[in-house]
């Protein structure tokens, strides 16, 4: 180990000692049990800072957990129930660090981005981490925010200083469409979000490589776009039903929307599922109370949540922003009453 250098020592020269990042230097000697690291790499770290006399400077660390000590959630359309999941897991990792999550509406800032840039910039935030639709328009918001503070996207894949977490919505949606050719149908329509929704082009390219997979295809007919809410999935639902030939089952990117189609089928009588089969992206309790109740594949929205404020803080702390994707839990088929058999 290299020689005490002469001056104060700083944790970047504690992190050069042990050969980790000023991060993990940070939460080591910070106490930070949820670190994920071996007990050497600790040991490695806390005997660099003795070697060096790093002593950590509580004062000031104390006054900028003083001034903030807080992190904004910041979502499309507060409503939306699937956001209480991820709120769930967010909370819990911003709990051990100490910190709050605050939980801002998407929709009002992005008419008046003045307020976000006023909170950003007088840091009353540690940092922020966004669940927006994964549209171009999301990018106004995004460049504000990440001028002044470390910044996470939710479920989309973006470029630039901001962090992103992302589900494996690819396997969610082949899951998806594996059970209805499980279930003899073998013509499946397909309800996005939005287009340019980055989260919707993965989930659609899972429907089509399983099709693929099968030996068939999705005709670009029965590929309909809503959103992100019931009203549009409702219009959706509408449109699908009006096809000629119809689809005998669908897959739908985005359980809200999977919602309005439902409402679409008992406007037009058709019966679900004797004449259409229906499965939705992500679980929610409202799922269970539809009609009928609504088949779904579960996704691991509350870790979604808890390993986006994880990496933010690591942000927060010095780390590189990272781009990770979270496969555990894998996705699960939750079969209720929505889906059943082809008619022969």
């Amino acid at each position: 180990m290299p020689a005490p250098r002469t001056g104060t020592p700083t944790v970047s020269d504690v992190a050069r000692a042990a050969g980790v990042s000023t991060a993990v230097v940070s939460r080591v000697l910070n106490g930070d049990e949820r670190l994920r690291v071996r007990d050497a790499t600790r040991a490695r770290v806390r005997a660099a800072a003795e070697h060096l006399r790093y002593t950590p400077n509580t004062s000031a660390r104390s006054l900028r957990l003083a001034s903030s000590g807080a992190i904004c959630l910041l979502v499309e359309d507060l409503s939306n129930p699937i956001h209480a999941a991820s709120l769930a897991g967010a909370q819990a990792s911003a709990e051990r660090s100490g910190r709050v999550v605050l939980l801002a509406d998407a929709d009002e800032l992005s008419m008046h981005p003045d307020r976000l840039r006023d909170m950003v910039a007088s840091h009353r935030v540690d940092g922020l981490v966004m669940h927006l639709p994964g549209v171009k328009g999301d990018g106004a918001l995004r460049r504000i925010a990440q001028e002044h503070v470390p910044t996470v996207v939710i479920n989309s894949r973006v470029r630039g200083p901001a962090g992103c977490v992302i589900l494996d919505d690819q396997a969610a949606s082949a899951l998806a469409t594996g059970h209805l050719l499980d279930l003899g149908h073998r013509v499946v329509g397909v309800i996005t979000a939005l287009a340019d929704s980055d989260r919707s082009r993965r989930r659609l390219q899972g429907v089509e490589m399983l099709l693929r997979d099968r030996g068939l295809s999705l005709d670009p007919s029965h590929v309909i776009e809503a959103g992100f809410s019931v009203a549009p999935g409702r219009v959706a639902g509408r449109k699908l039903l009006a096809l000629r030939p119809r689809p005998s089952a669908v897959v739908v990117l985005n359980v809200m929307a999977a919602i309005g189609l439902l409402e679409a089928c008992a406007e037009a009588g058709v019966r679900v599922p004797d004449e259409l089969s229906v499965i939705g992206l992500i679980d929610t309790w409202v799922c269970e109370h539809t009609s009928p109740p609504l088949t779904v594949v579960e996704m691991p929205i509350r870790e979604l949540g808890a390993q986006a404020v994880e990496l933010l803080l690591e942000m927060i702390d010095g780390g590189p922003r990272k781009s990770l994707i979270v496969r555990e839990p894998a996705p699960r088929l939750i079969v209720r009453s929505s889906t059943a058999p082809a008619a022969c």
